[in-house]
């Protein structure tokens, strides 16, 4: 009896002692998939966008809603819809990521959408603005923390005929966010009241811009680009080398003049007015604090891929927050990032009902300012919406922008 009274004693002390630690032993990490371009002429906009991701989970300490955050990275080449849906595959099926981040170009999220919402896996994209998957291709697993393509085009058009511009040549990568891009400049532009008298369509990677600079009417009051990477420093050079510069004023989306380059553009840079929803110029106390954070770490400036990559990384930290880390609830994790509003360095920014941004639209103008060149904000335009003055209904309506490359000059 004694014996059996001890042994009873050594196991309940046994549980004793193990129950507190089986208790407050830690769950397995939330996994976080982020698939980033590092190769072609958009690879500093990749890596730009990855470290976003990073600087902000760094900041957090790899934890959000009570719960440790794991980092898994894969990369692309430019412009790889194939390989990216690759990509996806080995961190779904594979690494058993609980959401994907990341994608910057528009052909890959395209290449994305149907197979998260196969998988039912949430998808939060930082950069590519593809304008179908927030409007007729919407999903309730697709997210985005930076824009549609046309968002920030819109308001460029109309600031563009206020301007007095009212002959406009559309410059744009021969690819379909190019299309979106310089399509909602045209919209908007010929609303009010203006003409297109011509599309050039260079390929991605265009090596040299000179052949299709050449091309460009000498009657045009304006010159629209959407360009981006490495290519557009190469535009805005050569534009400058051409002798266009000073004759026909350039115009374009954030990423002509995106900070990743601008020094490297130089003087030929100075004047150009860009639409975005951010610059390393904006004067706000979460902008300063992310951009000093940003270049302390990576000895480099900061642009607006990381910015993006940053927004996108403190979405999904307010949505696991929201559901005490909790992401194996699907519904609940879903519902948290419909509902996700954020002081980004950008400004507020809250989604809307097609899970795309609500938040302002900047017109910069390249200036020096003690000797650097940056984005200066000029004109806002606030809580933009990507259907514009239009409500969805209406828009959706009208022909993509896909659909009208080739039809708006007249």
């Amino acid at each position: 009896m004694r014996q059996n009274a001890l042994r009873w004693a050594w196991l309940v002390l046994g549980l004793l002692l193990v129950a507190p630690a089986v208790h407050g032993q830690e769950r397995e990490p939330v996994r976080i998939g982020i698939i980033y371009t590092n190769t072609g002429p958009l690879a500093q906009l990749g890596i730009d966008m990855r470290d976003g991701n990073l600087l902000y989970w760094n900041q957090a300490g790899n934890r959000a809603g009570g719960r440790r955050v794991e980092i898994l990275l894969e990369s692309t080449g430019t412009n790889k819809p194939d390989e990216g849906l690759t990509k996806a595959r080995k961190l779904v099926e594979r690494d058993r990521v609980h959401i994907l981040t990341g994608v910057l170009e528009t052909p890959v999220a395209y290449a994305l959408a149907s197979y998260v919402n196969e998988k039912k896996v949430p998808l939060m994209i930082n950069i590519a603005g593809a304008d179908g998957l927030s409007q007729k291709q919407r999903s309730e697993y697709v997210f985005r923390s930076s824009f549609s393509n046309s968002q920030a085009s819109h308001p460029l058009g109309e600031w563009a005929y206020r301007q007095g511009y009212r002959k406009m040549v559309l410059l744009a990568s021969d690819f379909a966010a190019g299309h979106e891009h310089i399509g909602g400049v045209a919209r908007t532009f010929v609303a009010a009241g203006g003409q297109v008298i011509q599309e050039i369509y260079p390929p991605l990677g265009a090596p040299d811009f000179a052949p299709y600079l050449a091309q460009i009417r000498r009657d045009a009051d304006v010159v629209a680009v959407a360009i981006f990477g490495a290519d557009a420093m190469r535009v805005v050079n050569q534009y400058a080398e051409f002798g266009l510069k000073g004759k026909i004023p350039m115009i374009g989306k954030g990423g002509v003049t995106d900070e990743a380059f601008l020094e490297k553009m130089g003087d030929a840079a100075l004047g150009i007015v860009v639409a975005f929803n951010w610059s390393a110029a904006l004067d706000t106390p979460e902008n300063r604090r992310f951009r000093e954070a940003f270049e302390s770490r990576y000895k480099r400036p900061v642009s607006l891929t990381a910015e993006s990559g940053y927004v996108g990384a403190q979405m999904i930290a307010k949505a696991l927050e929201g559901v005490k880390g909790d992401v194996e609830n699907l519904d609940a994790l879903l519902t948290a990032l419909k509902r996700i509003d954020v002081d980004a360095p950008r400004g507020k920014v809250r989604l809307d009902g097609f899970h795309n941004p609500l938040q302002s639209v900047y017109m910069l103008r390249t200036e020096r300012k003690d000797g650097v060149l940056q984005n200066t904000p000029i004109a806002s335009y606030s809580n933009t919406s990507q259907f514009w003055t239009w409500t969805p209904d209406a828009f959706m309506a009208m022909p993509s922008y896909l659909e009208l490359k080739g039809k708006w000059a007249k």
